[in-house]
């Protein structure tokens, strides 16, 4: 699909013909900020781990920067998605260093039930959650596996990037030993509307990063401690969040305000 992507300010591109309608002044481009956040330090060669790929909106953009000699590990378990994903790596000359895994994540192995909300598949998942809006869901049984267990060989690892609509703390605990192996910057979402339905509370994450030598910021750059975490986590103001060893917090924390200062 020639033309199909669309590049916008930060490198971003956009899987759609057209550019999306504009965001309102008072809403913020997560996905934007995101991008612009690890597109500032991916080198070429490096590895990446997209989980929640969707259609591909990392994916790429990670390709584009760690190709030559990189690799994107994106996960999805929505067939349509990954549909979308498989059409991109045809279309696109980094395609070629993305592989799709068709699968959940989790701290388990097998399958499970999945609730597609096919009106806004993003808000999709391994449990339903609060919506903001009407949905229309439908079940399907997707094969799940734990990070740990599908690339527990790699040689190196920089970014791991998690959006499972509240799933995100069992893919944490599911790909412990990647962790502590390679030290990966690390982002992911939070917030208690999904988050809750996995009887997961702020500081179970907190205090499993802080375990592995990570510490957290916000993705407006404020580094939380464990307090501010629970306190954010239950305000969701921001639900956006991103861990860094001691190796890699003060880059972080710098890019993190470059970035906000670059999409403000």
């Amino acid at each position: 699909m020639p033309g199909a992507f669309t590049v916008y300010p930060c490198g971003m591109i956009w899987p759609f013909t057209r550019k999306p309608a504009a965001v309102p002044e008072h809403r913020t481009d997560y996905e934007a900020m995101l991008q612009c956040f690890y597109e500032s330090f991916l080198r070429p060669g490096d590895t990446c781990v997209d989980v929640g790929a969707h259609t591909g909106r990392h994916a790429f953009p990670m390709a584009a920067k760690v190709a030559p000699g990189g690799h994107v590990h994106a996960f999805e378990p929505i067939p349509a998605c990954q549909q979308a994903i498989r059409e991109g790596c045809a279309a696109r000359p980094e395609g070629a260093i993305v592989t799709l895994y068709p699968m959940a994540l989790a701290d388990f192995e097998g399958s499970s039930d999945f609730v597609l909300v096919k009106n806004l598949p993003e808000y999709s998942g391994l449990r339903e959650r609060v919506y903001d809006q009407p949905v229309e869901k439908e079940h399907i049984t997707v094969a799940v596996k734990r990070l740990d267990d599908v690339l527990g060989g790699l040689a190196r690892l920089r970014y791991v990037k998690i959006d499972a609509e509240g799933g995100d703390f069992g893919i944490l605990k599911g790909a412990r030993a990647l962790l502590a192996r390679h030290g990966p910057v690390v982002s992911f979402e939070f917030g208690m509307n999904s988050s809750v339905q996995y009887g997961t509370q702020p500081v179970e994450v907190w205090d499993f990063l802080a375990g592995l030598g990570y510490r957290v910021f916000d993705i407006r750059g404020r580094e939380l401690g464990r307090e501010a975490f629970d306190a954010s986590g239950r305000a969701q103001k921001v639900w956006d969040y991103v861990a860094a060893t001691a190796r890699d917090a003060a880059m972080v924390a710098k890019n993190l305000a470059l970035t906000n200062a670059r999409t403000a």
